[in-house]
């Protein structure tokens, strides 16, 4: 559960809330997302997620149940009742990388895409630059100044702008279709209702959306949601209809919203790349890089920490600024050796690391074409694809 529309700083707060709750829990590993052909290079070609209204989800049942249980677990707890006016937009990921009924119910002939939360939104709260989950209607508003700033662009018609950080995706909890409440449901509301919180009602509504049916527990299910409300009335209305993304579906249009990770002014901006890494060989070699680089006037500090987070010996990761790409091109130049592998990731962008191709006549095709691409953006350029190894069935 998050607190979607708040400043960075008090986005940290209200994630440090729902930790010491221990309400939902983050991703130990990494997660898939599973789509179609058309939505993958649509992500691809944007950078973007595209997060789906949540009444327009392949279970249409789920907020309906949702709803239901929650507002029965606050009855139970004897708190007041309020119909929930969020208007939330989701992005679904599943804990396993090649499961037949994702590809059936969500991927026919599609990608899974695996993403490494552990080095992004996963690490804020260990202090590591982060991949900053933003929507591209984002703005800062928490402040006076920064929501009259806010104001003054979207005036003028300057739409690339930033809200609060969304830290990480939260797991599902899973409940059955029956009036009783589930155990874990009623403990989430119960440590609401006694915590310190404020608006404990914006935040036991704020579970709703991680609700499904227990017939689903196969996909071990975890979310990223994005709450618009703020941009449906007055002035922002034509904000949100402008950043509708309708996809077609048999015949019914859903409505998606484009979400972007990065924070867009700190990469225009920053002058210092960080360069992180744990293989201590690297060193000497790094360091003389840096010296070369300092020559020609890019900045680049060198962070060896075996604490920030899981990270293999073939591996760098790159803070966001405006000297990325050059640093990026220069390290992989730099390490790459024969049978030497070498991975550089680069903080701000899509924290995508593997890309399955779903069962299909053309499936090495697809890989292939998948391939050609990546090649074609530096941060891209890392990420491995492999065809499912599910047999396909005619």
């Amino acid at each position: 559960m998050c607190k979607w529309t708040y400043s960075e700083s008090a986005q940290q707060l209200a994630n440090e809330e729902i930790e010491q709750l221990q309400i939902l829990k983050t991703p130990e590993k990494t997660l898939y997302h599973y789509t179609s052909r058309e939505v993958f290079w649509l992500i691809m070609e944007s950078e973007t997620f595209l997060a789906r209204h949540i009444m327009f989800s392949n279970d249409y049942e789920e907020n309906k149940i949702g709803k239901q249980k929650v507002s029965r677990a606050m009855e139970n707890a004897h708190m007041p009742l309020s119909e929930p006016d969020a208007l939330p937009f989701m992005v679904c990921f599943c804990e396993e990388e090649d499961l037949l009924s994702q590809w059936r119910g969500y991927a026919k002939e599609g990608v899974a895409m695996e993403f490494d939360f552990s080095k992004g939104l996963y690490g804020i709260n260990n202090g590591f630059s982060s991949y900053y989950c933003y929507t591209i209607m984002n703005a800062d508003v928490e402040e006076k100044e920064a929501k009259e700033k806010y104001i003054s662009k979207n005036l003028v018609g300057n739409e690339e702008i930033f809200m609060g950080a969304i830290v990480s995706p939260y797991s599902v909890i899973y409940t059955g279709s029956g009036d009783a409440v589930d155990v874990n449901i009623q403990e989430c509301i119960d440590k609401i209702k006694n915590s310190e919180v404020e608006n404990k009602q914006q935040h036991a509504s704020g579970i709703i959306p991680y609700i499904k049916n227990e017939k689903f527990g196969e996909e071990r299910e975890y979310r990223l949601i994005f709450d618009m409300k703020q941009f449906t009335s007055g002035l922002n209305q034509h904000l949100l209809q402008k950043k509708y993304v309708y996809l077609d579906a048999d015949g019914i249009k859903k409505p998606n919203i484009r979400v972007k990770f990065g924070n867009q002014e700190k990469a225009e901006a920053d002058e210092v790349i960080n360069v992180y890494y744990v293989n201590d060989s690297w060193t000497e070699t790094l360091t003389n890089l840096k010296d070369e680089l300092s020559a020609e006037g890019i900045s680049v500090e060198l962070i060896r920490d075996t604490t920030l987070y899981p990270m293999e010996p073939y591996e760098v990761v790159l803070s966001s600024g405006k000297n990325q790409e050059v640093v990026c091109i220069r390290l992989r130049m730099l390490l790459t050796r024969p049978n030497q592998r070498v991975k550089v990731w680069c903080d701000g962008h899509l924290p995508v690391r593997r890309i399955i191709v779903g069962p299909s006549k053309d499936a090495e095709l697809m890989k292939s074409s998948i391939e050609e691409y990546l090649k074609t953006k530096y941060w891209m350029k890392d990420i491995e694809v492999k065809v499912s190894d599910i047999p396909l069935r005619t």
